[in-house]
């Protein structure tokens, strides 16, 4: 009885850690450049779904210089995406 017990528990826990897994893996992916748009030296990141919704990001700022997108954090580090 607790060994027929045990294997299902076994396996739920394995069902909820390839599920969780997996939605952390689909989370952590990284922004297509062309869902990231400064304004106002602010970074925002296009929400998934229907129509033109975007969030800000916080602790990174943003310019332009000659059709480059640069991105800064709080620390001065900086990340170059180039636009096409």
């Amino acid at each position: 009885m607790v060994k027929t017990v045990l294997k299902h528990l076994v396996a739920l826990t394995m069902l909820f850690l390839i599920f969780g897994i997996a939605v952390q893996h689909l989370v952590s992916k990284p922004q297509d450049p062309k869902k990231l748009v400064c304004s106002e030296g602010k970074l925002l990141s296009q929400i998934t779904g229907q129509g033109p919704v975007y969030t800000r990001v916080n602790g990174l700022s943003c310019n332009y210089e000659k059709g480059v997108l640069i991105i800064s954090d709080n620390k001065n580090r900086v990340a170059i995406n180039e636009f096409q």
